[in-house]
């Protein structure tokens, strides 16, 4: 009798405590998403991983988008944790941790979740009829060049400076030669490229972005190559080797060698582990599901989720503990 009775108060606390874990496991997950603009594809991209996210955590979780100006701000507010995840292109990631750029001072509180959800690529691009076979004949024949980036501090105006640094350039001397460097909107640059107020516009660019698109039609534009030593020069800040298909847009009858990047979702440091094993698992388990709504998916892979040129980041523990569990990650 005394037995049976050990034996039933054993069951009874194990089933207590696979309850209790249960309970824990259940805990309603609350988080603030740092996104990007309203109407751009980032924020999209974050109303639809939110979507997928509430389908899977558990009940009375809460996922508030945040609107942001992207990528370095997204950085910024999950390294003072006035954002809990955010969408951050890696190269970003790997500027915070250097520092460079618009980093004063280093940010190592960011960690990975899930990388690799679409794919970016460098945009160098002059006129069809441009003599500018590359930008190092730029420096070689000094050639008085007015180039377009994007605006002061942004993301695209950080890319151009990096890649003229990759071929031995600078704004100064750009400027030397007699050329100039125009800050501007997307929009405007499109309007000085297309009446010839400018000659060139480096940046960024994704499969048929409609600003790239149409400067294909009209005037028409030529895609430039990186050099292997200016690519070597950009993978130090977090870029990775990438060559841009052929006909990814109008008249592009060949490939362009050079470098890209990826969205990516991360965390800061002190989401809790089984918040962030949460959110990765409700995302990887939507994947799917996200590719149907966004042809810029397609590319995403479960193996380059947590890829780390996808991150350029530590892995959160929570992230890497979903990965491990269903065989991804040794």
């Amino acid at each position: 009798m005394i037995n049976a009775l050990k034996k039933h108060a054993a069951i009874a606390l194990l089933g207590a405590i696979g309850l209790c874990g249960s309970a824990l496991a259940a805990e309603p997950v609350k988080v603030k998403f740092a996104a990007g603009p309203t109407g751009t594809t980032w924020y999209a991209y974050a109303g639809a991983l939110r979507g997928e996210m509430l389908e899977r955590l558990p009940a009375g979780s809460t996922v508030d988008i945040q609107g942001t100006p992207m990528a370095i701000a997204n950085t910024q507010l999950l390294a003072v944790r006035r954002a809990d995840i955010g969408l951050i292109f890696p190269p970003v990631a790997a500027w915070a941790q250097q520092p460079f750029g618009p980093f004063k001072k280093k940010i190592e509180s960011v960690r990975g979740l899930v990388g690799g959800l679409d794919q970016y690529y460098q945009r160098i691009t002059v006129q069809n009829d441009s003599p500018i076979q590359s930008i190092a004949d730029i420096r070689e024949k000094k050639l008085a060049v007015r180039i377009g980036t994007g605006p002061q501090g942004s993301l695209n105006e950080y890319i151009a400076k990096l890649i003229l640094e990759a071929n031995g350039l600078s704004y100064e001397a750009i400027e030397s030669f007699g050329g100039s460097i125009s800050k501007s909107s997307l929009s405007i640059l499109q309007d000085q490229f297309g009446d010839r107020k400018i000659d060139m516009i480096i940046g960024i660019t994704t499969a048929g972005h409609p600003n790239t698109a149409q400067l294909s039609i009209t005037p028409g534009q030529r895609f430039l190559d990186l050099s292997d030593e200016a690519i070597s020069f950009l993978e130090k800040y977090g870029f990775v080797r990438t060559t841009m298909p052929a006909g990814m847009f109008e008249h592009q009858d060949k490939a362009v060698e050079g470098v890209g990047f990826v969205t990516s979702l991360y965390a800061n440091d002190q989401v809790s582990e089984e918040a962030a094993y949460a959110i990765t698992k409700a995302v990887m388990e939507g994947r799917e599901s996200l590719q149907r709504s966004f042809g810029s998916m397609k590319g995403w892979t479960a193996e380059g989720s947590f890829e780390p040129a996808n991150l350029a980041a530590p892995l959160h523990p929570g992230a890497a503990k979903y990965y491990r569990e269903v065989g991804l990650l040794e």
